[in-house]
């Protein structure tokens, strides 16, 4: 009967095997898809059941539903997908707050998902559908990645291969954690459970753990408890890397990296290895698809007619009576039932970080960050909260917006958009329903409804930096920080009004500000001091409340007793009691790109005020003072008698008062308003635009025209340039133009609206003062102050001029009314108010008495309006008969204009309002007595034409031919010999310190010298790409002097006084060469492009004129007798004549172009010539000294005029004459002729046909159109064809990189085989015979870089130290160090033969004697350096100064280096070595901080770590001394000296790299910098950048930067430029430049203060 028993037994247990195992299916992911594999037969075919993924690492099922779900590393996702639906799409589960899931488990029982994230070092679980998400673990945690479930005993399990490698047990509620496996484990990658292991048919079942160690190659097993630990294989050959493991019945499968395949074997034995299935692209996660896996078991939460165990929320399984246990999602208390849990977070940090906006809960420990859903954020800054709502406001920096959502991210939208530059702050006030923010663009302090409307500035003046800003509604009070020249806390009522400042000693950069309503006290950060402090309301009781280091504070926000705030530089979120300042606490660590910063009460809504009923009464805004609530109105509305209506105004009056604009009203008791304009230096005329509603005004301070809206938004200058005293300003509402007088320049001048298309109309016996328009009638009027003081007219065109009223003194105030067609103005002589009609007739006073000093003048309705300087007032009048004379406001300094805003002042209309006439640039409509066929004309900017076509003449044509002039910040054209042609000033901005200037007719380029960044610019001459028109800037290599401009060639030739060269630049921007240097002093340039001649002054010590082809060859002196100090050179093409001027004998001269013929042109009364050009028959020159332009005739030196005079700081001129599209196909050099030369094209001595040519250092080459370089550079070096750039070693030409600009080191190369070594001189010889002390390459090349013989000799051919052989670390990139096989001999050196060199070496004590001196001498060397070092950091100190440098290295990458296994962190690179070993030093470890030695000819991007004047503590992440053993983490490059620090990591056998989530420390490379890098170039999960590979320079190529934290920091906001792209030497104020830091050098500690630049 026993014997039957066990038969039957037996033959169960082997049907039950067959069963199993009779067609096994195994789910696995190769990142891009997961397979569905038929393991029955051998290999297995696999079918793709979800494709189309990013980067799928760990996966798991639910067989119940047929559903699979997966991790996307890449995409920080788990999704969702199912096998039978007949789709192979997903859904995502789980989308934020991941970094790195690692690995994944699906509880099939209690249908929940577990995950690890080794980004947050977290242990996470949910319900499948992704809902009510907890945090398990987040203590201990370094590098978790497999997970696996024991649902049926309610244990769960996972691996941790971070600092301490180790395998953790727990219950699936998050209880009874401990380690089960500590010792002899590595990179535990893999984990599975067996759930019914049996050793034989008579073995009792049991739970067995298995495990894969990919670092030391095997297979363990143990007991659930760690016990019983058993091998399953624990061979190299078996398991070069396993990463996953399943099993099934007897078999245990796994995935390997290595050789991208699936194994199986006998899971209790090792035995029975077979291949699975093969070729897989990056085998990651496995798991056998059976119901076996999953078995059917009572579900604990579900018992007993339990529903989700009457858990409100999660119900997880427990190894603990009654099996399971209850639980909240994260942030969320359980209620003391043990059952339900809160409705919500009721303490929480609202977070802004640069692109999203979280929420971490303050209930619970675990202090999770959770994302809020919200898109498009970009760059939040400043965060609050509204109680009442449950609403999140926060400001977005880069899309200048304020919005707001629900704490759900549900709701998002935009409360304010419009006319908002870089909000800094925001604050809610709760029970008024309002919202406060400050603009540190605008320097403004505005005010709202919380929906953003009813917008109003209660703050524009004394702002400079405005940041920070907290309410108190219940006391009436807001506070903010502004961190500008004059740091300063201040206080103000809530209307803005009793402001005061309460802390302005001892402040650098408050970024945060807090206030504890009850208390009246008012806490700041500082992030320069590195304090925290706090103070009473009224500036007493000053008190510090933390001094130990925070390296930059920003966030700040109190709540109950805890002060909380975040650092950017150490990346976390602390607190500390604000009483004390004591029990400091970490809330968050290693979090980047931290922001602002509020602590909330979600619940909790304190206080009250009269604004809280009704909203005080008031129709818009009710803002409550400590004196009580007011009522007020947003800006454009008026407040009426009733003091809490506001109304939309009819007619208001508008005036200028030096630095600001008022609106005075006409129908509320003349309130009046400031218009919140900045920037106003002096304001004097004013207009309107009714249809735009905007105020139009002339600065004369600042020389400009601008405008904006009436509520003081969208501020622009319309004429910034051409302007010398602007006096008044008229709009042309109708046609949309502007038309203004210029006392300075005598002109009346026209425009579009915009400042585009202006026209001078009138210049000539003219001295314009105030301005009217009637355009409904065609006609402008103005006053004149000339000898006959006058009042004339023109036609809108500037035609038909003609006095109207004469007899008059200085008239100013010229007000028409439009609807009796009368015309008003003040006589400042007379002290009356006339009118008349507008022909002239019936001209009478109007007002004579009391008139002191009339200034402004306007009329609305039956009124005349006026100001009066000396009486300081406004007054208005009836406008018949003067009587009802009122003053309506008093004490009213200086006065300059004003106006009535009202529709009834611009009125009318004609032709021109429709579509602008069809004009292209200026419709000028025609008087109404104009007895023409036309109601209007096209008119076109100055200088420009009509085209005279079919299509009504309404398009213009630009000037082709005239001459230009610069000044020190201008350049004007001018047009001669026409009568209606004045200088115009051409739009051109942000120019300073002009020297020269050139123009290319093709492109319509004016080039310019910028004596200030020593560069050359470039823009359209109509004013556009001016900003970004940088054509050459060479950091300060070159200092450019004069140029000239090859239209045919299209060649800019220019002239360097610092290295005395003439170089060639393409108008492409493509750099030819330098075709003269070394020869004497170049100067002053000329071209004659038809002949093919350059000329230019040699300033040596007896200057001389010089001549030579376009190549700078044939070069023969000129003029060389006589010369004082020639300064400008000019070629008449026409008739062969070279003309120049001498400063030193105050002379202008001529000669024919081979320097015969000289003549004497200008000999008297010429001080200071510099300018000279020739335009038709006439020379014209510049006389500096006298700010003059005058011409003669260039060939009888007669009719001599003065062209321009009162020009101040004149610099350059120049001639344009209009070269036909015929000329250019004539002449043999034209691009147009498809001429082929690649450098430069000459003319042959006839001048007809084309030759190539090249500048210094290259060749023609054979063909006889390239340049090519000579062998200049070393034997061991190769030239690139760019002579700028220079040689680059040998060694790097056909490596497979390109590292000269063009790539030519990589062209022409041969190819050798794999397995074969590539000589220098381009052979190929075996591998093997490398090192191996025979001359194998005819250079013997393959025996340079060898070993000593005191080294090891890696199979790559890198060497180590012998005694770091078999040591138990990895120091070959492929490991061959450690190799087993190799291990297991003696480890004895090698006893290497002398080669012949060697046996001619010195004898042992002479080597140890030379030893001696050299370690002597260097040992002094470096006292010397030292004593220097400490000297200078003295002296720095004494002088208050602190700074910092940073030095590095330009490094070539080192190429990718494949291995049977993940190699460590060591770093290689193909340098010249210094030592034997590596480029950097084996003894710099991370711990000692050293630096590295610095290799010749090594590539690898080498940077340092920020410094600030700040106390600094280094917050560094905790190391890894196990590097990463799978690409879930960066496999390629760690970054370890490529700007972003990154080390190399030698790549695996998978094919594919994914980046980077956390970066580890190896044990050899000093640790990543502290810092955070910048915002702008990081993502937000790789916070070292990769910067761009540098290029070797022989003569340059270590570079210092210095880095000075004191003079010039990095701002407290992410927004300004720590170097400027054209002046590095200046960085840019963090009022003027918003982005951000450009890596390497790390970013802001601290706010950079304003540079005078």
């Amino acid at each position: 009967m026993t014997i039957f028993y066990w038969i039957v037994l037996v033959l169960c247990l082997f049907n039950r095997e067959i069963r199993v195992l009779g067609k096994p299916y195994i789910l696995f992911t190769n990142r891009k898809d997961v397979h569905l594999l038929d393991a029955g037969t051998l290999p297995g075919n696999s079918t793709i059941v979800v494709d189309r993924l990013e980067d799928a690492a760990a996966l798991d099922y639910y067989y119940a539903d047929k559903s699979i779900y997966l991790t996307e590393i890449t995409e920080e996702v788990i999704k969702k997908a199912y096998i039978s639906n007949g789709t192979k799409g997903t859904i995502n589960i789980i989308s934020t707050g991941l970094i790195s899931p690692d690995g994944l488990a699906l509880d099939w029982l209690g249908k929940k998902l577990y995950w690890t994230d080794s980004g947050t070092r977290r242990i996470e679980v949910s319900n499948l559908d992704g809902q009510f998400r907890k945090v398990l673990f987040w203590h201990d945690l370094d590098q978790p990645r497999a997970i696996a479930l024991d649902p049926l005993n309610g244990y769960l399990y996972w691996t941790d291969w971070g600092e301490i490698p180790k395998i953790e047990k727990a219950g699936m509620d998050g209880q009874k954690r401990h380690v089960i496996i500590k010792d002899n484990i590595y990179w535990p990658n893999g984990l599975a459970i067996d759930y019914d292991y049996r050793t034989s048919a008579t073995a009792p079942k049991q739970t067995r753990i298995f495990w894969a160690d990919a670092k030391l190659s095997f297979i363990h097993s143990c007991r659930d408890d760690g016990t019983d630990r058993k091998v399953v294989i624990d061979t190299k050959e078996a398991l070069p890397h396993p990463f996953a493991l399943t099993l099934l019945g007897s078999k245990l499968y796994w995935t390997d990296w290595s050789t991208r395949s699936i194994h199986s074997c006998n899971k209790i034995t090792g035995q029975d290895i077979q291949l699975v299935h093969d070729n897989i692209y990056s085998p990651m996660d496995i798991h056998v698809y059976s119901q076996q896996r999953q078995p059917r078991a009572v579900n604990p939460c579900e018992h007993n007619s339990l529903k989700n165990g009457g858990c409100s929320h999660l119900c997880l399984m427990s190894p603990t009576t009654p099996f399971y246990k209850c639980a909240c999602s994260t942030g969320v208390r359980l209620l003391k039932d043990g059952k339900t849990c809160a409705k919500g977070a009721s303490k929480l940090l609202l977070l802004a970080r640069r692109t999203d906006i979280r929420r971490i809960s303050l209930d619970t420990p675990d202090y999770t960050d959770v994302v809020l859903q919200i898109d498009n954020i970009k760059q939040a800054i400043a965060i609050d909260y509204d109680p009442v709502d449950k609403l999140v406001y926060w400001t977005d920096d880069e899309v200048r917006a304020i919005r707001r959502a629900s704490l759900s991210g549900l709701g998002d939208e935009v409360v304010v958009r419009t006319e908002i530059d870089h909000p800094d702050g925001v604050a809610i006030d709760w029970i008024a329903r309002n919202m406060y923010w400050t603009d540190t663009g605008t320097d403004r302090i505005e005010v709202a409804r919380l929906n953003g409307t009813s917008r109003k500035v209660l703050i524009n003046e004394h702002l400079d930096e405005p940041r920070a800003i907290v309410i108190d509604p219940i006391h009436g009070y807001m506070y903010w920080t502004d961190w500008g020249k004059l740091p300063k806390i201040e206080v103000a009522y809530m209307d803005g009004t009793q402001r005061h400042t309460i802390v302005n000693t001892s402040l650098g950069w408050p970024n945060g500000l807090a206030v504890d309503i009850k208390s009246e006290v008012v806490y700041w950060a500082d992030a320069k001091e590195d304090k925290i402090e706090m103070v009473n309301r009224d500036g007493t009781g000053r008190k510090v409340l933390v001094s130990s280091p925070i390296p930059h504070i920003f966030g700040f926000s109190v709540l109950d007793d805890h002060i909380y705030w975040t650092d950017w530089q150490s990346r976390s979120i602390e607190r500390v009691d604000r009483k004390t300042g004591g029990n400091r606490t970490f809330i968050i660590d290693q979090l980047p790109d931290l922001m602002g910063l509020k602590a909330v009460n979600v619940y909790r809504v304190e206080g009250t005020n009269p604004c809280a009923n009704n909203n005080g009464d008031c129709s818009h805004l009710c803002l409550y003072r400590p004196i009580g609530h007011i009522c007020t109105c947003p800006t454009g509305l008026e407040l009426i008698a009733d003091g809490k209506t506001c109304i939309i105004p009819e007619a208001f009056i508008l005036f200028s008062r030096h630095a600001d604009i008022h609106r005075l009203s006409l129908e509320t008791n003349y309130n009046d308003n400031i218009i919140p304009l900045r920037g106003i230096r002096e304001a004097s005329a004013l207009s309107f635009d009714i249809v735009e509603n905007r105020v139009y005004w002339m600065d004369t301070n600042l020389k400009i025209i601008s405008r904006a809206f009436m509520n003081g938004s969208a501020i622009e200058t319309v004429i910034p340039h051409g302007l010398e005293f602007p006096e008044s300003i008229c709009v042309d509402w109708v046609a949309r133009n502007i038309y203004w007088t210029d006392t300075g320049t005598n002109r009346i001048e026209m425009a579009r609206m915009d400042g585009s298309s202006r026209r001078v109309l009138i210049w000539k016996d003219l001295e314009p003062r105030s301005l009217a328009l009637d355009p409904a009638h065609g006609h402008i009027y103005w006053s004149s102050w000339d000898q006959n003081p006058k009042i004339e007219r023109a036609s809108l065109g500037g035609t038909g001029r003609k006095v109207m009223i004469s007899r008059v003194g200085r008239t100013i105030g010229l007000a028409i009314d439009y609807e009796d067609r009368k015309l008003y103005w003040a006589d400042l002589d007379s002290k009356v108010i006339e009118v008349a009609d507008l022909t002239g007739k019936q001209r009478q006073h109007v007002v004579r008495d009391s008139l002191t000093h009339p200034r402004g003048l306007t009329q609305y309705g039956e009124f005349i309006y006026w100001s009066d300087w000396d009486r300081k007032v406004i007054e208005k009048a009836n406008k018949s008969s003067g009587l009802n004379r009122t003053t309506i406001k008093r004490r009213l300094d200086n006065v300059m204009d004003l106006l009535v805003y009202h529709a009834s002042r611009q009125s009318g209309w004609n032709s021109c309002g429709k579509d602008n006439g069809g004009c292209q640039h200026l419709c000028i409509a025609h008087a109404r007595e104009d007895k023409s066929n036309y109601t209007h004309h096209c008119e076109c900017p100055t200088h420009y034409k009509i085209i005279r076509d079919t299509k009504g003449n309404k398009t213009c044509a630009a000037p082709e031919s005239f001459m230009l002039f610069s000044q020190k910040t201008l350049i004007s054209r001018m047009v001669v010999d026409t009568e209606e042609s004045p200088n115009v000033v051409l739009p051109l901005s942000n120019l300073r310190n002009l020297k020269a200037i050139e123009y290319d007719q093709e492109q319509r380029h004016i080039y310019w010298i910028d004596g200030k960044s020593k560069s050359i610019k470039r823009s359209f001459d109509n004013g556009t790409k001016v900003n970004s028109g940088t054509f050459l800037y060479n950091g300060g290599a070159h200092q450019p002097y004069d140029m000239v401009i090859n239209p045919y060639m299209r060649h800019l030739y220019w002239t360097c006084s610092k290295n005395n060269s003439i170089n060639v630049t393409s108008l492409d921007g493509t750099f030819i060469g330098v075709i003269r240097i070394g020869k004497g002093k170049p100067r002053s340039l000329a071209i004659h492009p038809e002949k093919g001649y350059l000329f230019w002054t040699n300033m040596v010590g007896s200057p001389k004129i010089e001549r030579s082809a376009l190549d700078g060859k044939s070069d023969i002196v000129i003029i060389s007798s006589d010369l004082g100090k020639p300064t400008s050179l000019a070629v008449d093409r026409d008739i062969g004549l070279l003309c120049w001027t001498d400063i030193d004998h105050q002379r202008i001269e001529c000669s024919d172009l081979a320097g015969a013929n000289r003549r004497g042109l200008v000999h008297s009364k010429v001080h200071a010539p510099i300018g000279l050009a020739i335009f038709g028959q006439y020379l014209y020159w510049i006389d500096k000294q006298q700010s003059l332009i005058e011409r003669i005739d260039k060939i009888m030196g007669e009719g001599r005029k003065r062209i321009q005079s009162r020009v101040r700081n004149l610099t350059d001129l120049m001639a344009v004459k209009y070269i036909t599209a015929e000329a250019m196909l004539l002449h043999a050099c034209s691009k147009d002729n498809n001429i082929q030369c690649s450098h430069i094209c000459i003319l042959t001595r006839d001048g007809r046909n084309a030759q190539c040519s090249c500048p210094i250092n290259m060749a023609l080459s054979k063909d006889g159109l390239t340049c090519t370089a000579p062998p200049t550079c070393a034997s061991n070096q190769f030239m690139c064809s760019n002579e700028e750039f220079g040689c680059i070693p040998i060694s790097w030409q056909c490596d497979g990189q390109k590292d000269c600009p063009k790539g030519e080191d990589e062209v022409n190369c041969p190819k050798c085989r794999p397995g074969q070594f590539k000589c220098d001189n381009e052979e190929c010889v075996p591998n093997s015979n490398r090192c191996d002390g025979k001359k194998n390459c005819r250079d013997n090349s393959d025996e340079k870089d060898c070993c000593l013989r005191d080294e090891f000799k890696c199979l790559d051919f890198t060497c180590v130290e012998w005694h770091r052989r078999c040591d138990n670390q990895i120091d070959c990139p492929d490991d061959s160090d450690e190799d087993p096989r190799m291990c297991k001999s003696p480890i004895v050196p090698p006893q290497i033969s002398p080669t012949p060199e060697e046996s001619k070496s010195p004898r042992p004590n002479d080597e140890r004697y030379t030893v001696g001196i050299v370690v002597g001498f260097v040992i002094v060397v470096l006292i010397v350096i030292g004593v220097v070092i400490y000297a200078c950091k003295k002296r720095r100190r004494l002088r208050g100064t602190d700074e910092h440098s940073i030095v590095y290295v330009t490094h070539k990458p080192s190429s990718y280096i494949s291995g049977p296994s993940t190699p460590p962190l060591t770093a290689s690179s193909r340098c010249a070595r210094t030592s034997r070993t590596t480029c950097f030093s084996e003894t710099s470890r991370a711990s000692e901080g050293s630096a590295m030695p610095l290799c010749q000819y090594d590539r690898n991007h080498v940077t340092g770590q920020s410094s600030s004047n700040s106390s600094v503590i280094n917050y560094i992440p905790p190391e890894t001394l196990n590097p990463p053993p799978s690409p879930v983490t960066d496999r390629s490059v760690y970054a370890g000296f490529d700007g972003g620090y990154r080390g190399t990591y030698s790549s695996s056998n998978s094919p594919s790299t994914v980046r980077s989530y956390r970066h580890y420390k190896p044990r050899h490379i000093p640790p990543p910098p502290t810092t955070p890098c910048s915002t702008d170039v990081c993502e937000e999960s790789e916070p070292y950048p990769p910067s761009k590979n540098k290029y070797y320079k022989p003569r340059d190529y270590v570079n210092e930067v210095n880095y000075d934290s004191d003079p010039y920091p990095p701002p407290p906001t992410p927004r300004s430029h720590y170097f400027s792209a054209e002046e590095p030497s200046c960085p840019p104020s963090p009022s003027t430049e918003r982005s951000f830091f450009i890596n390497p050098f790390p970013p802001p500690p601290s706010p950079e203060p304003t540079s005078e630049c």
